[in-house]
């Protein structure tokens, strides 16, 4: 695993990535809404000596005044929308690119993570983002305007200047210490955020069992639900006050600094109008001031969003490198044999539950056989398809087809060979067909599965999905028959079927597709039915056994 260093060093090239294609809008942004800064600060100086003008007002006083804020105002807005084509432009990059790196990390490494933390990022970090970055022409704004002021108040008065540094400086000195502990906050309150996604998706995905079991419904509800929200609800208010103290600590450095000058005002020296002009500026700038200290939080929990999109990065594959490639789509050739040889995939021990290791397993799948496998919950009978279907790469051992060794380079060509039914499959309602495939030939398909009646096929979509649960199974199957693959896996697909189209399944449906020329891999626990098939393996505890055949039951 990447350490911190590498990890952050990633961040930084992602980050400049996704900023090139818009620097140059971000800088010219940059540069507009700090001349509108320095403008709005000319104003306030304009003012303040026209205010102790003898004689009234100079010719040029009128003119000048309006081409100042005509910049400032005119400036603040192109800045803004700038600012606001920028943030759109890295949002949808950002989202682009959690596309792509769920599209391209490990299936194992997405697993590891969990769906709720992955929907997380999707959900939240790219949204705070983009969020910050369509704040930041506010900030390059209110910059410029406190440097600009910052300016004036050093010419006004080098001393009453070096008193306000001092002051101020021994405020931003406690404030930052502030917010700093307000940052550990944002960083408690998004990996809570993660724990209230699993908790939401526990109340969506589980709904109906949670109806159905009123000692579950409670624990979820008053037990881990409200825990995470208290302590969600903690952090805020932590982090909150300490926010709302880094603010009066600026505060406080206001009046003091006020307060210092007025009262070292004879022993200083200062003239009536330098002290009114330069305690203008101190309560103008407050705005600005403050717009930036409020930003910097922001600044901070875009920072942390960042770094969590970075530990999902850091787990991305590198090793596939077409898997984003544009390329033909080509109809997936015959195969001969899929051979599995030394093969071994490792599960590490996670908090408390046991590791489990799959094999060696050496097996070899043959073209036109219909496999089985079968064995007890846990044997390892899922992680084995993984690794035939190539969603696991092989950790030891080499994986061939035909022949040939699967590469790093090859794995998603051969993957192309397969279709695939899940036990825990996503029913897509769309259709990818292969070239000069005949979405009618669905038709027989729908009506022997008894779906004629509920589904059409237009538009290359099925006209629904929406359907129970046996349904939408025997859905994904005329899915995976459309897509013409030459093998065929289908992880326990009789499981949801009532007796009658389990025994269509294995004494119909499997002998069609083999006379087709598939080669077929089942995931079962009908013993009753393993005579449909030419050979049937058994796990145990991730070791392969051949099994007896026994005689179907009609």
């Amino acid at each position: 695993m990447a350490g911190p260093d590498n990890r952050l060093s990633g961040l930084g090239k992602d980050a400049m990535r996704l900023l090139r294609p818009i620097w140059p809008l971000v800088a010219a942004s940059s540069a507009i809404g700090a001349l509108s800064g320095l403008a709005t600060a000319t104003v306030l100086a304009k003012v303040n000596t026209a205010i102790h003008a003898d004689g009234g007002l100079s010719e040029n006083f009128i003119p000048v005044f309006l081409g100042l804020v005509l910049l400032g105002v005119g400036g603040s807005l192109l800045s803004g929308l700038g600012s606001a084509l920028a943030s759109g432009r890295i949002s949808a990059g950002l989202s682009r690119d959690l596309a792509d790196m769920i599209l391209t990390a490990p299936i194992d490494r997405i697993e590891q993570i969990g769906r709720h933390k992955v929907l997380a990022s999707l959900n939240t970090d790219a949204g705070t983002l983009s969020t910050t970055v369509s704040m930041l022409s506010g900030l390059i704004i209110h910059s410029g305007v406190t440097a600009g002021c910052l300016v004036y108040m050093l010419i006004l008065s080098a001393p009453l200047f070096a008193i306000t540094l001092l002051v101020f400086g021994l405020g931003s000195y406690v404030e930052n210490i502030l917010r700093r502990r307000a940052m550990v906050g944002y960083r408690t309150r998004r990996s809570l955020a993660d724990t209230m996604q699993k908790h939401f998706q526990s109340l969506t995905e589980g709904s109906r069992e949670l109806r159905l079991n009123r000692q579950r419904r409670m624990r979820l509800r008053d037990g881990a639900l409200t825990s995470s929200i208290e302590e969600l609800r903690r952090n805020e208010f932590r982090t909150h006050t300490l926010l709302e103290f880094s603010y009066l600590t600026k505060k406080l450095a206001l009046f003091a600094t006020i307060a210092a000058i007025v009262t070292y005002k004879a022993t200083l020296g200062i003239d009536n109008a330098v002290l009114s002009g330069f305690v203008l500026v101190l309560l103008y700038i407050e705005l600005p001031v403050t717009y930036i200290l409020a930003i910097l939080p922001e600044i901070g929990r875009a920072r942390i969003a960042y770094q969590r999109i970075a530990e999902f990065s850091a787990g991305r594959t590198v090793s596939e490198p077409n898997l984003l490639a544009s390329v033909e789509t080509r109809t997936p050739r015959a195969i001969s044999d899929i051979e599995l040889r030394g093969v071994s995939h490792a599960f590490p021990a996670v908090e408390g539950k046991p590791g489990f290791t799959l094999g060696p397993i050496d097996l070899t799948v043959r073209r036109g056989e219909i496999l089985f496998i079968v064995g007890e919950n846990g044997s390892g009978k899922t992680t084995l398809i993984k690794l035939i279907l190539g969603l696991y790469p092989p950790q030891t051992g080499t994986l061939f087809l035909d022949g040939a060794p699967v590469t790093d380079e090859t794995r998603d060509a051969y993957r192309q060979h397969f279709s695939a039914v899940f036990f825990d499959y996503y029913l897509f309602d769309d259709l990818v067909l292969p070239a000069g495939a005949n979405p009618a030939a669905a038709a027989a398909y729908l009506e022997t599965l008894d779906l004629a009646h509920k589904v059409t096929i237009r538009d290359g979509a099925f006209s629904t999905v929406d359907l129970s649960a046996g349904q939408r199974k025997r859905l994904a199957l005329v899915q995976a028959y459309l897509e013409g693959r030459p093998v065929l896996v289908l992880d326990e697909w009789a499981a949801e079927q009532d007796p009658t189209f389990r025994r269509l399944f294995y004494t119909r449906l499997l002998p069609d597709l083999k006379r087709e020329g598939r080669t077929l891999i089942v995931i079962s626990h009908d013993d009753r039915y393993f005579d449909a098939a030419d050979r049937v393996i058994h796990l145990n505890n991730g070791a392969i056994l051949e099994a007896p055949r026994t005689e179907a039951t009609a």
